[in-house]
């Protein structure tokens, strides 16, 4: 029995010396949950300064490692395509999403908006060393034979194979998408009469746990939530406590995050606030009916994060109560930042399908809410942009790191970026960090050497990270980004900036480094061929594209 016990220190001193990796024997694989929100904001959780209620997330994140500078793409699907595979978008098939694109560019190689064939999934990978693996939620990666997540290395999976769809009855949330299909281990499935969206993944997720016959085998659980992504929607009980919380508008709540983000070190003290833009309204030149309706908006939001992160609590305690949580690593990350799309357009189409923009007539499961640009912009604060671009406030994510073998109430502010979850979690599980022979390479870097030893950087000074995604452009080197941001909140002309002293991108000093800034431009323009990036049609911008679709089904639904 001493021998027993002298064992069991050992094995425990080894963990707590050396990390995750090869050195680790597989009897000690963490088990993975990688949960992804939709359309959040670096400062939406509580940890982060945000104004909603998010204990869970909050224990996570003072009981693990908090990243500061981790980038997405600034819209879903390729960055979860990035997150799935640690492979560049434009090499893995998701440059950029069908419904943001012309027919015609749908068929371009690289633009079909599926994973291609030619990369591997974290679920195939972690298949090498055993793990079992479950999904459960928004996929938005494909729906076909080739695509859904149970041939793509998933052993159990419940998915929304599209964008986004209505909260509380499963069904679609644009006029040309009033459709959408659910799927079950890869068949069309149907929800049940008291589906909300955040309770059944997590009710999934735990049945398929329950249903698993070889328990003994770490397991990677990916757990991607239609929160916050519109309809904004959530159960009556969470809304109310936020109402009065937002009645100042959102000209106060940016200067609220702003003033957060120095209290918290996210912002140096010196940095100035993010830019507004002119085709904005003012929150005092709204009518009280409008200012009303805006309030519901945004309060529906924090409702809508705060019972999220109610059901991840949920399955942290069903993992404790099952003896599954001590040797489990967690990640909380978002696919982009706030989304800043204008939904008022389709309201007639809305209502003609029992929504309302009056909380006071309908329950929250008939509320269809969005929260615009002006809120948008808020929440994104202190950077500048949202959703669909490529100013901070579209890529500037929270990134959570949680659990076994994981630093504790730790704050990380090195740059990072998605492709680079991926090859952590091969790290951490002890795989090779790039891809096997045959497919496309992993882009993205492990940071786990980093988290093991923070003298040790991500990137070096001199390694650049491109992006492109509709129309959208940046490079990141060192400290600093030339971006270009498309129409019509940009003017589609680069701009250079200081991220370490100028994160909310104030200062454009293209102009006084001219010669780091060439460099930049060239590597990113060589990164354009190397890829394949294709331009967009002129006057192009993705949510122009998405309003011409919607309003095309509304005048003509049944083409």
């Amino acid at each position: 029995m001493k021998s027993y016990y002298f064992l069991i220190l050992l094995v425990l001193f080894a963990f707590s010396q050396k990390g995750f990796g090869q050195n680790i024997s597989a009897d000690l694989k963490p088990n993975i949950v990688l949960i992804l929100v939709d359309d959040s904001g670096l400062m939406d959780f509580g940890a982060y300064g945000g104004e909603a209620q998010t204990p869970t997330i909050d224990s996570l994140t003072h009981n693990g490692l908090m990243f500061t500078n981790m980038h997405a793409s600034p819209v879903c699907a390729p960055s979860r395509a990035m997150l799935m595979t640690g492979t560049d978008s434009h090499l893995n098939g998701v440059a950029n999403l069908p419904e943001m694109l012309p027919k015609k560019y749908q068929e371009i190689e690289g633009y079909e908006g599926v994973l291609s064939e030619n990369v591997q999934t974290i679920a195939t990978r972690l298949k090498e060393v055993n793990y079992n693996s479950y999904v459960a939620g928004k996929w938005h990666l494909g729906h076909d034979e080739k695509t859904l997540p149970n041939k793509r290395g998933f052993d159990r999976s419940f998915i929304l194979g599209g964008s986004g769809a209505d909260n509380f009855n499963g069904s679609g949330y644009l006029p040309f998408k009033s459709e959408v299909t659910w799927f079950e281990d890869g068949k069309q499935t149907e929800l049940p009469k008291d589906f909300y969206s955040s309770a059944y993944f997590v009710d999934q997720l735990i049945r398929f746990h329950d249903e698993e016959e070889n328990k003994e085998e770490p397991f990677f659980t990916f757990l991607s939530f239609l929160a916050v992504h519109a309809p904004v929607q959530a159960p009556q009980e969470y809304v109310e406590k936020y109402t009065k919380m937002y009645e100042a508008g959102w000209d106060e709540l940016r200067l609220k995050r702003f003033k957060t983000a120095k209290e918290l070190g996210i912002l140096p003290k010196e940095a100035e606030m993010n830019p507004t833009f002119d085709k904005m309204k003012k929150w005092d030149e709204l009518s009280e009916k409008e200012q009303e309706e805006k309030i519901t908006d945004i309060a529906m939001m924090a409702a809508m994060l705060e019972a999220m992160d109610h059901h991840i609590g949920r399955y942290i305690q069903y993992l404790k109560n099952n003896g599954m949580a001590d040797n489990t690593i967690f990640i909380v990350t978002s696919d982009n930042g706030p989304d800043g799309g204008d939904y008022a357009g389709i309201m007639v189409w809305a209502k003609r399908q029992g929504y309302e923009r009056n909380l006071e007539k309908v329950q929250g499961n008939r509320y269809y809410g969005f929260i615009g640009p002006e809120y948008a912009s808020a929440i994104a604060a202190p950077f500048s942009f949202y959703k669909y671009y490529t100013g901070e406030g579209g890529l500037r994510v929270p990134y959570v790191m949680s659990g076994a073998g994981i630093p504790t109430n730790k704050r990380d502010d090195s740059f990072c970026f998605f492709t680079d979850i991926a090859p952590t979690i091969y790290d951490i599980a002890g795989i090779s960090t790039t891809a096997n022979e045959g497919f496309v390479p992993v882009t993205g870097k492990s940071m786990l050497p980093h988290i093991q030893d923070p003298s040790i950087p991500i990137y070096k000074e001199d390694e650049g990270v491109p992006m492109e995604v509709a129309a959208n452009s940046a490079y990141f080197m060192g400290d600093y980004k030339i971006v270009k941001n498309n129409i019509p909140l940009g003017d589609n002309s680069w701009k250079m900036y200081n991220l370490k002293t100028d994160p909310a991108e104030t200062k454009d000093i293209s102009t006084i480094e001219p010669y780091l800034f060439q460099s930049m431009l060239s590597r990113y323009e060589r990164y354009e061929k190397e890829v394949g990036v294709v331009k967009m049609p002129e006057g192009y911008n993705a949510e122009g594209e998405v309003g011409k679709k919607s309003m095309k089904a509304i005048v003509n639904p049944f083409k």
